[in-house]
């Protein structure tokens, strides 16, 4: 390909190497010149234009892209036709994305005009969760080359998706007489959802004392029952291979297939087999619904890829999940250098609260404090970084209350169409420095600063990429307000009628970040007079 600049009546059937802006309209670079845009040229005094111009043995971008894309297997995964030169793959389904670091970059080592782009391996993603990207950089690219990417497709696997299947999977929790109940269910409720992320469920689940001979049977009537998978959270962590369940296990005829990973949080994992069962006996960091080594395992399992020592072995690279105290990591710091963030707090106060009856909710007043007053205090107490309230329904009289207050105020015109216009306007209106947006519902009055703080807290513990949703729950039961990160706006905006942010979390399962708050405040609606009546009451307000 050469670039030349050509008298502009000499170009048609050439592409357009710059955009052009017209009075009337723009022409994108890359499009191919007919004698409609050359008229168009020459009205504008336009007299010389810079064209691509292909060598003999090239293709054109997308002529080379689809090519190249239609080399790939393509199993449980789809293309679209390529368009500027770029194919996107995605998956049908959700399922784990896999492939050879050296063939990715044996590809884009081909032509520096080639440039293959792919998630993670090991990727968790959801149905029409982007996979690669391939582009084809330049307006046409040699035939050689094209050529060259597509033999090493065909004898090599570029990529491989594994959709995830349902197994039998059962949950044993052990305990000492000493111990709280309270932490079995929840961790019952944290397993529950950890497996519906992945399109699974708990088929059994029970709570023994923390003894050998209890473990074995247990053990025993799953094999015999066809359990495909034993979740066992003990008592207290495995120390090692002599511990009680471990020798339960052998005990039973098993073996210990591995006890230690190299990921962290998870490293107290073990997995034994016996039979076609697979037993895991749960790091203690597994209590909690944060990413750790026990969730990349079950993703493995369920995609029903072979876990050798090897596949447990390569792990360790990018296996540290999380940050403490005591061992800073380079992510702290890097946040800290990184281009300027801000949390925002977003209240949605654009309904006119029908179910109050004639009374406007967000104006009852608790404790001599209007409702919505008390909420944007507590949303301005914490560690927010600004807050801006959606108004709709009697918009004058809410921000009447609300005047002396350092909030932005925005109105939603289109309220009476349900929350997800409101939702809209406030993603529309964020500064652009604002990369992750608490979402909070009017009808909290419970929510306090403190609480706010707690999500605040884990959402950016968490944040060892750029998608996270964190979402509070309260004995498994999903609540608000929820921390959404920046990825997610676009998402947010496509939304309508009266639904919330919550509809996209089956479409996310990986991003789920779920945080147990020990108050049922996050859970705890105030719609109707009777439901605020009766939060008054319990609270001795």
């Amino acid at each position: 390909m050469q670039l030349k600049e050509l008298p502009t009546k000499e170009t048609i059937g050439l592409i357009l190497a710059h955009s052009c802006k017209l009075e009337n309209q723009k022409i994108s670079k890359g499009t191919l010149i007919d004698s409609k845009i050359v008229n168009s040229l020459i009205n504008e005094q336009v007299s010389q234009i810079l064209c691509a111009i292909p060598n003999e043995s090239d293709l054109h971008e997308n002529e080379a892209a689809n090519l190249i894309a239609n080399a790939i297997d393509k199993k449980k995964a789809f293309s679209g036709i390529a368009s500027t030169g770029r194919v996107n793959f995605k998956s049908n389904s959700l399922g784990i994305v896999r492939y050879d670091r050296s063939v990715i970059k044996e590809l884009n080592l081909i032509d520096e005009s080639i440039a293959f782009s792919i998630v993670q391996h090991n990727q968790l993603l959801a149905p029409n969760d982007l996979i690669a990207t391939l582009k084809i950089i330049p307006f046409f690219v040699s035939k050689s080359s094209v050529e060259k990417a597509v033999n090493l497709i065909r004898r090599s696997s570029l990529f491989e998706f594994h959709g995830l299947k349902k197994r039998k999977c059962s949950l044993l929790q052990t305990r000492f007489n000493w111990q709280k109940s309270e932490i079995f269910k929840a961790t019952t409720n944290v397993t529950k959802d950890r497996l519906k992320n992945l399109d699974c469920s708990i088929s059994k689940d029970r709570l023994i004392n923390h003894n050998l001979a209890e473990i074995s049977k247990c053990i025993r009537d799953d094999v015999n029952e066809g359990t495909e998978i034993l979740l066992i959270s003990g008592a207290s962590a495995i120390i090692d291979r002599t511990d009680d369940i471990p020798k339960a296990i052998l005990q039973e005829g098993g073996e210990i297939f591995q006890y230690g990973l190299a990921v962290d949080p998870g490293n107290l994992l073990l997995i034994g087999k016996i039979s076609d069962m697979t037993i895991i006996g749960m790091p203690g960091c597994a209590r909690s619904p944060k990413l750790n080594g026990l969730d990349w395992v079950l993703q493995l399992l369920l995609a029903e890829i072979n876990i050798d020592k090897e596949e447990l072995a390569e792990m360790g690279a990018g296996g540290l999940l999380m940050e403490i105290a005591s061992r800073p990591l380079p992510r702290s710091l890097n946040r800290k250098i990184s281009k300027p963030s801000k949390l925002f707090g977003a209240l949605l106060a654009g309904g006119n609260s029908k179910r109050m009856g004639k009374d406007n909710k967000l104006l009852v007043e608790i404790e001599g404090i209007p409702l919505v007053r008390k909420i944007v205090l507590e949303m301005l107490n914490s560690n927010l970084d600004g807050c801006q309230v959606v108004l709709g329904y009697e918009a004058e009289k809410v921000a009447e209350v609300l005047k002396d207050l350092p909030v932005q105020f925005l109105v939603n015109p289109l309220w009476k169409n349900g929350q997800a216009s409101s939702l809209k306007t406030a993603v529309e209106n964020l500064d652009t420095e604002v990369s992750d947006l608490l979402v909070m519902l009017a009808d909290l009055p419970g929510v306090t600063s403190k609480h706010i703080n707690f999500l605040i807290e884990n959402h950016s513990e968490d944040r060892s990429s750029n998608n996270i949703i964190t979402v509070p729950c309260h004995k498994g039961q999903r609540g608000n307000p929820v921390i959404w990160s920046e990825a997610f706006f676009p998402d947010l905006v496509k939304l309508d009628g009266d639904t919330g942010g919550r509809v996209l979390f089956p479409y996310h399962p990986a991003a789920m970040n779920l945080v147990e708050v020990h108050n049922d405040c996050v859970i705890t609606d105030t719609n109707t007079p009777q439901e605020l009546n009766l939060w008054l009451e319990r609270e001795g307000k």
